[in-house]
């Protein structure tokens, strides 16, 4: 199958693309199909040695999961776990239309999406709270904690009351709504954020959609009450993607760019990569990465 690779020129006309479903996440069918949406990309997948330092040669690209994004790749029992925002339109699986779905990556297969669910009642009322833009991690205890979007206004673009959610689960599919935000800005919203827990703190990260480069930054003790601090910048990409450990350093594998860290005040450029919005992990001595693409 032939992919169109997307590099990171192209990170405003993903965000373009996937505002449809970080819009509400209400599970509402959007009334133009033709239209530029999250029905209309794909996720990615592609594999490196680990000891190549994260630098991916993405050319042997192969589909993981249609019609999905906002990828989130954790480590579980059985191997591999991809978290993603699904958006299906074929007849029978609709219904799950803008839902949070899942994938496990077994004997080098992805399986069918399913979605998980939560304790809480998304009534016509509250479709807009629905949680997306999913964040994995998994706690020392074995429990996954989702971080993810909350919408908090009913009304449509261009108002974006965005705050970061969480919810708690013992199986990885079934869970649990935390109460409160773990952050909100006074100064707009916030979305699509990645989280690591590194040197005795939990690091968050988010994208600024305004402006290409910057990324909000917040850390915590107990991964529920977040601090923000001073904002990160580092040029020709976007910090829209997710972080993972490897060998003492955070490696941030984002949209356009992949860099490392071991102290979240300096960051050093490993590779000018060709991802959008990327989920990784490593596994086996192999660097797994799902990329949004078309």
């Amino acid at each position: 199958m032939n992919f169109r690779i997307i590099g990171a020129t192209v990170y405003l006309l993903m965000a373009t693309a996937l505002t449809p479903m970080t819009a509400s996440a209400d599970h509402k069918m959007p009334r133009n199909l033709s239209a530029n949406g999250p029905w209309k990309t794909n996720l990615q997948w592609v594999t490196g040695k680990a000891s190549r330092g994260f630098k991916i040669d993405d050319r042997s690209r192969s589909l993981a999961v249609d019609q999905a994004g906002v990828p989130a790749l954790i480590k579980v029992e059985e191997g591999l776990r991809a978290y993603f925002q699904w958006a299906p339109t074929d007849e029978g699986t609709i219904r799950f239309f803008d839902h949070i779905g899942y994938s496990d990556l077994i004997d080098g297969r992805w399986t069918s999406p399913q979605i998980v669910t939560f304790d809480a009642d998304f009534s016509s009322r509250d479709r807009h709270k629905y949680p997306f833009d999913p964040a994995l991690v998994r706690l020392d205890d074995g429990r996954y904690r989702m971080y993810f979007t909350r919408n908090n206004s009913a009304a449509r673009p261009p108002v974006r009351d965005f705050s970061i959610g969480s919810a708690i689960s013992d199986d990885g599919v079934f869970f649990r709504i935390e109460p409160g935000d773990r952050i909100k800005l006074d100064d707009g919203p916030i979305n699509d954020c990645s989280v690591i827990f590194f040197d005795g703190l939990w690091h968050l990260i988010s994208p600024d959609h305004t402006n290409i480069g910057v990324g909000f930054y917040a850390t915590s003790q107990d991964g529920l009450t977040f601090e923000r601090q001073e904002n990160l910048f580092f040029e020709g990409g976007a910090w829209l993607g997710n972080m993972i450990e490897h060998e003492g350093e955070v490696f941030f594998v984002g949209t356009g760019f992949t860099l490392k860290t071991n102290d979240f005040a300096g960051w050093q450029l490993v590779d000018r990569n060709r991802f959008a919005d990327a989920g990784a992990a490593v596994f086996n001595g192999e660097i797994h990465v799902l990329s949004v693409g078309r």
